[in-house]
């Protein structure tokens, strides 16, 4: 019996909303340093591995994930992030902070990497007209799982403990999983369902310079958007002084911004192309960036920068499934993507790096440097498409 297409988009949603509590980690760093005196620098790896896994999963196991078909790697995905959680619960429980980097970190990761590829690639099938609304309606729910879980972690934190809140996570997203990979199924319809597969070697991949071109746009784009989200709750309390509801408040809206970006910018591909997307966006946070150091002693200021940089940052995400599908076509377009979104894994290291550079708020200066050499990079690869065409 032929699935709902629309209740497809629905399951992918769900997962991508599981999945997406990572991205409120800035919400676990104070319980875990307050309660077993984890240095705050030591407790932002765990974060760092996290997204690192899920990028290399993306990566490599996106070939093997389209070849089983999503309710299998879904399934795969669900059992990795619940052993994942029901581990840091363990890890917390007696205070291992290396035990935390396993699970939280490595297996969580996996799993959050197949949680985030299978919605992908199997609801963009099902809306072949619309692939940059139909990718930017999933991932954008991947971003609104922070909003979520930074109003679960507090309440959590405060009736059951550490232990207690990464279990009840566990439980909870487990089974928002299992049944969203219960549901998800490519379309039966060949016209929709892509049989067709080119097989790509590394080599074929990382030598093509478009592909450079477009993994250092993800890069470049990544490294402030995630240095912010790593430290976002501490930065909100040290910078402009916020309490510590106030703070909650703006890892919240940061993570609503994320996902809104992802909409409306994966929208707006479809109308006006990807490259030109790109530009615009990136455009606009390198601006934001560069003015944050002046703005920082307001908060207002300081929040509307923030929030209209972290859209930026989500939108690069929602557009480059499509763009990687627009440039290398929809037979290379899974293994191709999965490479890209290494980018992700490297800037998950190297945007918090970058931060923890200098205590002083002028370091957004340098993440505003980057994405003009993005801007270039953007130019760069417009002249390669241009050779091609």
């Amino acid at each position: 019996m032929s699935k709902n297409k629309y209740l497809i988009v629905l399951a992918g949603m769900i997962m991508q909303l599981s999945i997406g509590s990572i991205y409120a980690y800035s919400k676990w760093i104070e319980p875990l340093t307050k309660e077993l005196n984890w240095e705050a620098h030591d407790t932002k790896t765990g974060f760092s591995l996290a997204i690192c896994f899920l990028g290399l999963t993306a990566a490599f196991m996106g070939k093997f994930a389209q070849k089983v078909g999503p309710t299998k790697a879904g399934l795969l995905g669900t059992f990795f992030l619940i052993i994942g959680l029901l581990g840091s619960s363990l890890a917390v429980k007696i205070n291992s902070i290396y035990l935390f980097y396993l699970t939280f970190g490595v297996l969580q990761g996996i799993g959050l990497g197949f949680g985030y590829i299978v919605p992908v690639y199997t609801v963009v099938k099902w809306f072949p007209d619309r692939p940059g609304l139909a990718s930017g309606i999933i991932i954008m729910s991947f971003a609104l799982g922070s909003l979520l879980a930074s109003f679960l972690i507090g309440p959590l934190y405060a009736s059951l403990g550490l232990s207690g809140a990464f279990l009840t996570f566990a439980i909870g997203y487990g089974i928002c999983m299992l049944l969203s990979a219960l549901y998800l199924e490519n379309p039966s319809n060949t016209s929709l369902n892509q049989h067709v597969h080119v097989d790509l070697t590394p080599k074929e991949i990382v030598s093509d310079k478009r592909f450079i071109a477009l993994w250092l746009l993800l890069f470049l784009n990544v490294c402030g958007g995630i240095a912010i989200i790593s430290k976002a709750a501490i930065l909100g309390e040290e910078v402009v002084g916020m309490s510590a509801t106030e703070a909650t408040m703006f890892v919240a809206i940061i993570g609503l911004f994320n996902g809104l970006g992802r909409l409306f910018w994966s929208s707006i591909s479809d109308k006006i192309g990807c490259w030109n997307t790109f530009m615009i966006f990136i455009g606009i946070n390198a601006v934001c960036f560069a003015l944050i150091p002046t703005f920082s002693t307001n908060q207002v200021s300081f929040q509307t920068l923030t929030f209209v940089i972290i859209a930026g940052y989500g939108a690069g995400f929602a557009t480059m499934p499509s763009f990687v599908k627009n440039i290398f076509g929809a037979e290379k377009y899974g293994q191709v993507l999965g490479y890209t979104l290494t980018a992700w894994s490297a800037a998950a290291f190297a945007g918090p790096l970058l931060l923890g550079l200098s205590t002083e708020i002028t370091i957004f200066y340098l993440f505003a440097i980057l994405l003009v050499i993005a801007l270039l990079v953007g130019l760069w690869l417009k002249g390669l498409l241009l050779k091609v065409a």
